[in-house]
């Protein structure tokens, strides 16, 4: 078992807040940090206090909790409770009624980026630590990375054998490739991956800037192939359709495809531009636990706290000194290694982020959706 470091200097006001926590009176206001140190927080700091995290759920939360936050809540003496999933409708429906349950989240970048300061708090960058975050995995106003993977095609090797679907044009082909295929219904939100992966299908060049009409020429290869097509809601039920075999080939998240593999199902992944995802940490708009959230977010992205979260979930960690000890299945799968790095295609956060734009687009993903 990973030791966790447990304490740690923050900063003198950190130590002064201890002082008159016992004796059974309210819990004293958390500090701000003024000395952020990755992996650690000092012993006892939040006793008294409650932090509220929402993520995706499935193994992929179980994997966060067991690696980042049950060992922060032990260290800190938090109250720490977890929901899942972490949809923008319920963010929303918190924020506006001023009934915040949820402090922070990890969430998808464009919905941070478009969100930003209306459902999400603009972080103070001075209380985290960005040192250790891999090179070329951008921070947001409102986000730091939580999870870095991608979605890549796979197919079952039962069915195609070594002649599946390579590429995004051969997934959207139904006359050379049938049968059922699986992606993201999105959770309520056009899911901008695989509208892009459609996109490079309909002949989107990935050099060239993402624009509205290659969204809708993406949309318009979806809409083709909506008969052959099985969304999945969450990372189990891709898993699930991808094990069953309900659906002989998918767009789905790296660390599931993995999941499935090691359960044993047949399955070969295409690593050409495959699209490259980053979720993050957000702050809710409006909780009174941010601080608290700035300390469960800094002992998240700790070394060993991120290596303990890719052996148990098959993601990259998000700390460039992590050191995960990971079988040879696991570590094709992780899309920070040189051989996939260079192949990804970044999701447009930019495009994406541009509110306008995306409410047109919303509109056809929900009627796609509804009509599978």
């Amino acid at each position: 078992m990973k030791h966790f470091v447990r304490g740690g200097a923050i900063a003198a006001a950190a130590a002064l807040a201890l002082t008159g926590c016992a004796g059974g009176g309210s819990a004293e206001p958390v500090p701000a940090i003024t000395d952020p140190t990755l992996g650690s927080v000092p012993d006892g700091l939040l006793d008294g206090h409650t932090l509220t995290f929402a993520g995706d759920g499935g193994t992929t939360q179980d994997g966060m909790m067991s690696a980042w936050f049950d060992p922060f809540a032990s260290a800190s003496g938090v109250e720490f409770n977890q929901d899942s999933p972490q949809t923008l409708a319920k963010i929303e429906a918190q924020v506006s009624s001023g009934n915040i349950q949820w402090d922070f989240v990890s969430s998808y970048a464009d919905q941070i980026e478009r969100e930003c300061g209306t459902l999400f708090e603009e972080l103070d960058m001075a209380q985290l630590d960005t040192s250790e975050i891999p090179e070329g995995i951008p921070l947001l106003d409102c986000g730091v990375p939580s999870i870095i993977y991608g979605v890549a095609i796979t197919y079952n090797t039962d069915t195609f054998g070594e002649d599946g679907p390579r590429t995004w044009q051969d997934f959207f082909d139904t006359d050379k490739f049938p049968g059922n295929r699986t992606f993201y219904n999105g959770g309520g939100s056009i899911d901008a991956p695989v509208v892009q992966g459609a996109a490079i299908a309909a002949g989107w060049d990935p050099s060239t800037p993402f624009t509205q009409e290659w969204a809708n020429m993406g949309l318009d290869k979806i809409e083709e192939i909506a008969d052959s097509i099985v969304f999945y809601d969450t990372g189990a039920s891709a898993q699930q359709l991808l094990e069953s075999g309900e659906a002989v080939m998918g767009a789905a998240w790296t660390g599931r495809i993995l999941a499935a593999a090691q359960n044993g199902a047949t399955l070969s992944t295409q690593w050409d531009q495959w699209i490259a995802v980053v979720d993050y940490f957000a702050i809710v708009k409006g909780t009174e636990n941010a601080e608290a959230a700035y300390y469960a977010i800094n002992y998240a992205l700790g070394a060993e706290q991120q290596a303990a979260f890719t052996e148990a979930t098959g993601y990259s960690p998000a700390n460039v000194n992590s050191e995960p000890d990971i079988d040879g299945l696991t570590q094709e799968y992780l899309v920070t290694a040189p051989d996939k790095s260079g192949s990804g295609v970044p999701v447009a956060t930019e495009f994406w982020a541009d509110a306008d734009v995306v409410s047109g687009l919303q509109d056809r993903w929900s009627s796609i959706v509804a009509g599978g």
